[in-house]
């Protein structure tokens, strides 16, 4: 489990606060007054996101409204739900061996509480209903705003426009499903999270901006470049392990839907779902989708068995692109030119062994050249050197266009670990493929920015 992209799977089709404060300026969030859901406002949203849309509900979403600890409740159910204590022990414990946080992190208080202060409402696929967040917004700082728009609830047009927008993903094109079935690769995980967050929020933008031309679309893209200071400003010192993927969803999922909806408006996007990223890379580089595709290589890792007498597999699964970047940006800062390695990133796949309070891992990472991969190797590398105190023994080596990372015990193993692992491991890079669909000229003119704005 890569905790950092699989916690709320299903229930984090959410409307961070993030989000709403790059809303418009002008609004109070008014749809929700002391526990009740102005329910004729709420129909008339519901009715117009269809026609805006182009999509019609098959069946009813009732909307309720939720206090903060209400909600906090459904948080913590969902959790336990997905999570025993054991899985949020191993992850947040794998993840500081990886350097993707901090040493000591507390993984479930950590991620309520940024829940807890992120989002302003969701859609619950469990019970297929919407859910705002009394008292999410701060009134005051946005009446003080209001100015000539005073007479709308701009915030809260907005959020349950982004809301009704998942429940017509759900209806019609089956995201949950989709999400289930990415349970043992949460790299994938994400780039569906990133397609369902960027079309929910190109939907809730559009909707109260009037209208989706290229000048609102640019303006929304800009918006977005101003999303990881004001997530910053609202919610204090949270583990980038934590903020960059929920970032991601929106800002880069923004900006890769805003490339199909240039080239054929809402009936592009609804093609995505048909035929989806497949990793954050092509999220983050859209001319890895939309121009030259370029998959994810499948791996299967073995020969690890007489090395792990003792030791259970905890998990097996995928970080991907975004949190190798985020790895890096973390341990050797914002600004390390070593992050652009991420770039020649073309797969990975990660075992978590335990054995009793210890943990070790085994890692392959795939690049598309040698080069690539002996670089990385070197750069992560120094960064375990780092973090990995004399306790906690560690390997890394590069063989051709992949690297073979060990953490713990094991890794006094390694010289011969190493060998039987390569022998017996599969790694499949598929060749590139043509695009799903044609890549025009708008395709190719937005997916340039987005690419360099890595």
């Amino acid at each position: 489990m890569n905790p950092a992209t699989r916690f709320f799977r299903r229930l984090a089709r959410a409307a961070p606060l993030a989000i709403v404060a790059l809303t418009l300026a002008g609004c109070a969030y008014a749809l929700v007054h002391d526990g009740v859901i102005d329910q004729s406002k709420a129909e008339e949203v519901r009715t117009r996101i269809q026609q805006f849309r182009g999509l019609d509900f098959i069946r009813p979403v009732p909307l309720v409204a939720k206090t903060r600890d209400q909600a906090q409740a459904m948080l913590e159910a969902e959790m336990r739900r997905e999570h025993s204590d054991e899985d949020l022990r191993i992850g947040g414990m794998s993840g500081a061996m990886t350097g993707l946080y901090p040493p000591g992190m507390d993984l479930k208080r950590r991620t309520l509480a940024l829940m807890r202060n992120q989002i302003a409402g969701f859609y619950d696929p469990h019970d297929k209903e919407m859910v705002l967040v009394e008292g999410a917004v701060d009134k005051s700082l946005w009446n003080r705003a209001a100015g000539m728009m005073a007479h709308r609830d701009i915030i809260g047009e907005m959020i349950l426009a982004h809301e009704l927008t998942h429940a017509l993903q759900d209806q019609h094109f089956h995201i949950e499903r989709m999400l289930d079935r990415t349970e043992d690769n949460d790299d994938r995980n994400l780039a569906l999270k990133a397609l369902a967050e960027g079309d929910a929020t190109l939907s809730g933008y559009g909707y109260v901006m009037g209208g989706l031309g290229r000048q609102s679309v640019d303006a929304i893209l800009s918006r977005m470049n101003d999303l990881p200071r004001i997530f910053a400003a609202q919610s204090g010192n949270v583990p980038r392990g934590l903020s960059a993927p929920m970032i991601f969803e929106y800002a880069a999922g923004v900006r890769f839907v805003a490339i199909a909806y240039e080239s054929g408006g809402w009936a592009a996007v609804n093609a995505l779902y048909a035929h989806p990223p497949l990793s954050s890379l092509q999220v983050m580089d859209p001319g890895d989708y939309y121009g030259r595709r370029l998959d994810p290589a499948r791996i299967e890792i073995a020969g690890y068995r007489d090395f792990f007498g003792g030791w259970r597999k905890a998990d097996d699964d995928t970080y991907g692109a975004l949190l190798l970047k985020t790895i890096i940006q973390r341990n050797l800062g914002d600004e390390s030119p070593d992050a652009d390695i991420i770039e020649q990133w073309a797969g990975d796949r990660v075992l978590v062994f335990a054995k009793g309070d210890a943990l070790a891992i085994l890692w392959i990472v795939v690049f598309r050249d040698a080069d690539a991969a002996a670089r990385y190797a070197k750069i992560y590398s120094s960064i375990l050197k780092r973090i990995s105190g004399p306790e906690t023994p560690w390997r890394v080596a590069a063989r051709g266009d992949g690297v073979l990372i060990a953490i713990g015990p094991p890794a006094r193993s390694f010289d011969r670990l190493a060998p039987a692992v390569w022998r017996a491991s599969t790694i499949v890079i598929p060749p590139p493929q043509a695009p799903p669909t044609p890549a025009g000229p708008e395709i190719q003119t937005l997916a340039a920015p987005a690419a360099t704005a890595r």
